[in-house]
């Protein structure tokens, strides 16, 4: 995986491009973390929090790429022959019912939940992809952003303030996610 000049060929590592992935997705959820800051913060503080969030995101997606798979001895992984048939499901799916919760909660007028809803999706959809891909970090992956989902929703229906919840759905699911991409990246 490393070319002759030294540097990773992002195309031949797998493993790299998934990380690479959840790394943007990570970046979203940070996102989210942000928006919960908003209404709490003066317009230069959130400037400077914006810009920290950014920072933080292109390091992540930097490190994942630079420090990934480290050349020599990798671990052997036994893939699923369809794995990326599989992919391909599990992400239709994750994509229909992230749209199926939308739809639902909107109609309920329960549109605080739909960031939680939405995080028990993504961490559902993990788990088959640990078996398929056997990345068996995707175990913990799926469960932490599930116990994300349901601290959300615990602390809404507490009458926790919608902001301070999306600071922890969004800062957590994106430490977590950050956290399994440089982990798949390294590991190869």
């Amino acid at each position: 995986m490393i070319n002759e000049s030294g540097s990773r060929k992002l195309s031949e590592n797998r493993p790299v491009q998934g990380a690479v992935i959840m790394s943007v997705f990570a970046s979203m959820w940070e996102i989210l973390g942000v928006s919960g800051l908003i209404p709490r913060v003066s317009a230069p503080a959130l400037f400077c929090i914006v810009a920290l969030a950014a920072a933080v995101a292109v390091t992540a997606v930097t490190l994942t790429i630079r420090f990934g798979a480290l050349p020599g001895q990798r671990r052997m992984r036994r893939v699923a022959p369809n794995s990326f048939r599989v992919f391909g499901q599990v992400n239709i799916g994750q994509t229909v019912a992230v749209v199926a919760a939308i739809l639902l909660l909107g109609r309920l007028g329960l549109w605080l939940y739909v960031p939680a809803a939405v995080c028990l999706i993504v961490g559902l959809h993990f788990l088959p992809l640990a078996r398929s891909f056997a990345q068996p970090q995707y175990w913990w992956t799926g469960a932490l952003l599930m116990a994300l989902a349901l601290a959300a929703v615990l602390t809404l229906a507490g009458g926790v303030d919608a902001a301070n919840v999306r600071v922890l759905l969004g800062f957590g699911a994106a430490a977590v996610l950050w956290a399994t991409a440089l982990h798949v990246a390294r590991r190869g």
